[in-house]
């Protein structure tokens, strides 16, 4: 059985990730207008159009909640893992800190996060 640490570990972990989906839907979008499909698909017009703005949205929303962290390494990590998509182990590099520190670090700011994404649900 999961501890009560590690769901909320994954949950903000699966919430921080979604800001390089929606990066990667809106390069899609990029993609698809300026190469159209020569058949076209009424089922993902429908699923994609409008979902830009709330994609938009949502990687906005992610900024916020790491820019709102404390200032420090922990949330370099969290920016530079989630925002810029790089790797822990890349961004322990760019840091000057072991992978080890740079896993501890990741796990702070995965803490910190998981705070103010609870304090933020609790508000709205």
């Amino acid at each position: 059985m999961a501890s009560i640490e590690e769901v909320d570990r994954r949950e903000i972990q699966e919430y921080l990730s979604g800001y390089r989906y929606c990066v990667e839907m809106l390069q899609l979008r990029q993609y698809e207008r300026v190469h159209p499909s020569p058949f076209p698909d009424p089922v993902d017009e429908v699923l994609l159009s409008g979902n830009e703005a709330f994609w938009k949205s949502r990687m906005m929303e992610i900024g916020l909640l790491i820019s709102s962290l404390p200032n420090g390494r922990a949330k370099l990590v969290l920016h530079y893992r989630y925002i810029k998509g790089l790797s822990v182990e890349r961004v322990s590099d760019l840091l000057g800190v072991s992978r080890r520190t740079g896993y501890r670090l990741h796990d702070k700011g995965l803490f910190l996060a998981s705070i103010a994404y609870k304090k933020r649900k609790s508000k709205v």
